[in-house]
């Protein structure tokens, strides 16, 4: 991955606004702190007034958020991620820079191995999926559940670990609704597998025929319940 000539980081990377941060940035910059090396604007946040901590804060992040950015952006797939986490790095320095203590090494380095660690948490931590994704999941999840029921023609096909997780979460609620010996029924068909009535009404010490009656009346109640129904709108 690399980050083209052409990409900049985004304004709201410019425009960070955090509780204990005096930013968004104001501009121009004196020339004391505009010239000052990396030794002298630490010595101004951590030592000088409220002003020129502001202003060696801001100076520090101008002349070093484009490399951070840069870093990060050759090491993830989109600019928009690459603004996200170099937001997330620079929230960091406003909360540890007065913790940093001056050693002669760059402060880019420290930039740097910041951009490194929130780089490692973006890809062990995907962020949140869009609200269009999860309701893409949650509709493909919903139809998984109604081929189960066999409220529908199609087979339930082979889903995603992600998908069958939501509709197993998806199902457990829905039969909450129903009454106990209908969502025991529909436990053991659909969650143990047992696939004939035989079966199911040895397991409960009751007769089969009272099984498929209890069964239909559980998928009906199902099919009518609300997210089941939206399926079903628009159809014959």
């Amino acid at each position: 991955m690399q980050a083209f000539d052409s990409e900049h980081p985004s304004s709201p990377v410019l425009n960070m606004q955090t509780v204990s941060s005096p930013w968004p940035l104001h501009w121009p910059l004196p020339r004391h702190t505009e010239e000052a090396d990396d030794e002298l604007l630490l010595r101004l946040i951590h030592e000088g007034s409220e002003t020129d901590s502001r202003q060696a804060m801001e100076t520090l992040f101008l002349r070093h958020h484009h490399d951070v950015w840069r870093y990060v952006r050759s090491r993830v797939s989109s600019a928009a991620d690459a603004d996200e986490i170099s937001s997330a790095v620079w929230l960091v320095v406003v909360e540890k820079i007065y913790d940093f203590v001056w050693t002669g090494i760059p402060i880019k380095s420290w930039l740097f191995s910041i951009a490194h660690r929130k780089i490692r948490e973006f890809f062990n931590n995907p962020p949140s999926l869009s609200l269009e994704t999860l309701a893409e999941q949650r509709e493909e999840a919903l139809h998984y559940i109604a081929a189960q029921l066999s409220l529908i023609g199609d087979s339930a096909a082979p889903v995603s670990p992600t998908i069958k997780k939501e509709a197993d979460v998806l199902l457990h609620r829905l039969i909450s609704g129903l009454s106990d010996v209908e969502r025991k029924i529909i436990t053991l068909i659909y969650f143990e597998n047992l696939e004939n009535a035989t079966e199911v009404a040895r397991r409960l010490g009751m007769n089969k025929n009272t099984i498929r009656v209890y069964h239909k009346r559980a998928r009906d109640k199902l099919r009518a319940c609300a997210e089941l129904r939206s399926l079903f709108e628009g159809t014959a």
